[in-house]
């Protein structure tokens, strides 16, 4: 059957249904093509009517954008200006102390670097007018000023004050780099680029050496009539090297056209990278460091004096490298004394040219006295005071071990009986088994040694026949020990026979019938 009213599964869809609708349709699509533009344009509408998303996109950006405006002209520095000058000025209504607290350290540095020049100034100019106030030339000088209306402190300036600025070094700060050099024209120059390391390295020198306080730096340097003054910058340094003595007023001009040059080229300092060549505009300021002011200088006659002072300064230097040369020979003859084996030094002192060594030494040790002469020391010039020990140095224990048991095959003998030289067996086992411990210490002690093998008879009998029988006593003995495995090289048989007439007896000795042994060495 069939529905009457055609709404079954098989009826067509009604026209008046709105998801079928053309306009539905569209809607539909435009959703699909340009939805999510339609979102973005919605967030970017958003951000910018939203001030605090704003402001988060721009602080993202704002130290590039600053660093590139800063780097093209000065407009945003003239921008901002009003707004830092109008924030320190409301800083300080508010609360000096915050301003004062944070500049203290800077103007409390350069307030006592002022002072202290000021006083090296009065002191430096009090000491040259006391000086020339009482001279000769002083008392002509005087009466030049009261004949010119003129003070004193004038014509003493006006006449003594004699210099000229013959160098002048632009060196980068953070790099030590020359960047700039300029000479006066009977100056003699040398390497400006290694003049300029130089003088870093001697900062670098004293500042790690001495450790000044913060924001002390090396300003003075003198050698002989030249002075060395390097005025410091944030930036750069500025070295001048003067000849003569210069007036204070010429520090103020080299600092000016220091911070001249700071004004100008602070880009160039920041960003230097090596290249020299873009401070070459700086030629103009630094010409007009060259200063000078020659004429006649004072003569002062001082023969005697020098001639005296030159002679205390070469004895001086005689006196120094003599004093040197002996401390050098007395530490290098310490050094090889320690380094002997079996000593120990445990101090060492010296009086006035005379020496007093006190330590440890073994008995087998080489006498320290012995090596003197080879250091060059008088033997006079030194005492030594030493406590005996043994050392533990495994040379030390062989010549010890070796000691011994040529001691104890010493003192060993072997007897025989009446007109005989037969040895027993096993009678010399003991003496075999030492001498071969004797040839391993030897070896290890560095010793040449042969046992000499001594055969004795007692006084009955012929001489021709004692001499016979002991002989025979020691090849026996001698042959025995090479049977035993003793090195027949070691070994050397000889006769050493008694007569009537030599011990005034003829009764018969046992002790006399026997072989003894004896060491040779060479």
């Amino acid at each position: 059957m069939t529905d009457p009213s055609g709404s079954g599964p098989g009826a067509a869809p009604s026209k008046g249904n709105g998801a079928g609708s053309p306009d539905t349709r569209y809607a539909e699509l435009r959703r699909l093509l340009v939805g999510p533009e339609e979102a973005q344009l919605r967030q970017l509408q958003q951000r910018l009517d939203d001030p605090v998303l704003h402001a988060e996109d721009v602080s993202r950006i704002i130290a590039e954008a600053v660093e590139l405006r800063r780097g093209r002209d000065t407009r945003l520095r003239r921008a901002l200006l009003p707004v830092v000058e109008d924030a320190i000025r409301l800083s300080v209504q508010r609360d000096p102390s915050v301003l004062s607290g944070a500049l203290f350290p800077i103007i409390g540095g350069a307030i006592r670097k002022a002072v202290s020049g000021a006083l090296k100034g009065m002191i430096e100019s009090l000491n040259q007018t006391l000086e020339q106030s009482f001279s000769l030339r002083g008392f002509q000088w005087r009466f030049e000023a009261l004949r010119t209306g003129r003070s004193f402190g004038e014509i003493l300036l006006l006449r003594s004050q004699l210099y000229q600025v013959e160098q002048v070094f632009l060196i980068h700060k953070q790099t030590g780099l020359l960047l700039h050099h300029l000479s006066s024209r009977d100056a003699v120059v040398k390497d400006a680029d290694l003049v300029s390391g130089m003088l870093t390295a001697i900062q670098d020198f004293v500042r790690d050496s001495f450790s000044p306080a913060t924001g002390e730096d090396l300003e003075v340097m003198q050698v002989g009539e030249f002075n060395l003054w390097i005025q410091h910058g944030s930036r750069a340094l500025l070295a001048c090297l003067v000849r003569g003595v210069p007036p204070r007023e010429l520090r103020r001009i080299f600092q000016l056209s220091l911070t001249r040059i700071e004004d100008q080229f602070w880009r160039q300092l920041d960003e230097f990278d090596g290249n020299v060549s873009t401070f070459a505009p700086v030629q103009p300021i630094l010409e007009a460091c060259l200063l000078g002011k020659l004429g006649e200088r004072p003569r002062q006659r001082h023969t005697g004096r020098w001639i005296l002072a030159g002679a205390a300064c070469l004895l001086a230097l005689f006196l120094a490298f003599t004093a040197a040369s002996r401390q050098r020979r007395w530490n290098a003859y310490l050094r090889r004394v320690a380094s002997e084996p079996g000593i120990v030094v445990t101090s060492s002192e010296s009086h006035w040219g005379s020496y007093l060594v006190t330590g440890l030494r073994d008995p087998l040790a080489t006498d320290p006295s012995q090596l003197l002469a080879d250091a060059g020391i008088p033997p006079e010039k030194v005492a030594f005071h030493w406590e005996p020990y043994q050392s533990l140095q495994p040379r030390f224990l062989s010549i010890r071990r070796y000691q011994a048991i040529k001691d104890w095959i010493e003192s060993q003998s072997v007897f025989f009986e009446l007109s005989s030289s037969y040895v027993g067996d096993g009678l010399l086992r003991p003496v075999a088994r030492k001498l071969l411990e004797l040839d391993q210490a030897a070896e290890i002690a560095g010793k040449r040694y042969r046992v000499r093998i001594e055969g004795r008879t007692d006084p009955p009998g012929t001489v021709s026949r004692n001499r016979s029988l002991a002989q025979e006593r020691a090849g026996a003995v001698l042959s025995e020990l090479v049977r035993q495995g003793v090195p027949p090289a070691r070994l050397v048989a000889s006769a050493i026979p008694r007569s009537p007439a030599e011990s005034g007896a003829e009764t018969a000795n046992s002790w006399e019938r026997r072989v003894s042994f004896h060491l040779l060495e060479p």
